[in-house]
């Protein structure tokens, strides 16, 4: 079992989304789960250019490391993705990653079967918004989401180890990883997934000559 933790803080180190992710992932990694921890802002990722050369080809023809990224997230099982506050949504930097996702991910829900968590701190607001906007994108390209941490923190610094948001992280790890063992299923969320299929395959359908990468998708999958 493997489980990727995204931190979409800019502050690394110092963020308080970052700790909370790495918790998950610890508690994961103690119920016998292979973690990896990524800061966004190591990574280069570019705005998406919205030249649609995706649908045609299947991936993204910007030379970052969006590819590699999402090659490590489709062969794990599991996605924790946390973000801090910045005026009611995520960060810019998280964003551009988001923004990415539109074509194959997305449109194909090439992350489908997979589950996912997501986090969100905020200096008093927000962050209810932030984790519904997180796990509704997580959701779109096929995931279930088995919890979410969504706390306004007050004090400076990192949390103390025997907080109560710390120990809701370590709890939030063991649900994500029985999830994945006992392919546990959300029925609400499936049935976005249901919904979600049944427009895209009006969409693609008639997208077909434009889209036509996704088209052959839809069509080897049995979908159309």
């Amino acid at each position: 079992m493997k489980i990727i933790g995204l931190n979409g803080s800019p502050r690394k180190s110092q963020s308080r989304t970052g700790q909370l992710v790495q918790e998950i992932l610890n508690s994961a990694g103690a119920a016998g789960a292979e973690t990896e921890y990524l800061n966004i802002t190591d990574l280069k990722l570019d705005f998406c250019i919205a030249c649609g050369k995706c649908h045609h080809i299947g991936y993204c023809i910007l030379k970052d490391d969006f590819e590699p990224l999402m090659e490590k997230i489709i062969a794990a099982d599991g996605l924790v993705v946390g973000s801090p506050v910045y005026i009611y949504q995520i960060t810019a930097q998280l964003k551009v990653w988001v923004d990415r996702l539109g074509g194959p991910t997305i449109h194909c829900q090439k992350l489908l079967g997979k589950y996912g968590a997501v986090v969100s701190t905020s200096g008093g607001a927000g962050e209810n918004e932030t984790a519904q906007y997180l796990e509704a994108t997580l959701i779109n390209t096929g995931m279930q989401c088995v919890g979410r941490i969504a706390s306004g923190i007050e004090l400076d610094g990192l949390l103390p180890l025997d907080s109560p948001l710390m120990q809701n992280a370590q709890e939030l790890g063991l649900s994500l990883v029985r999830a994945i063992e006992h392919k546990q299923e959300f029925p609400e969320q499936t049935q976005v997934h249901h919904q979600f299929r049944e427009f895209f395959r009006y969409v693609i359908s008639q997208q077909q000559e434009a889209w036509n990468w996704e088209y052959k998708y839809w069509q080897e999958k049995g979908w159309l």
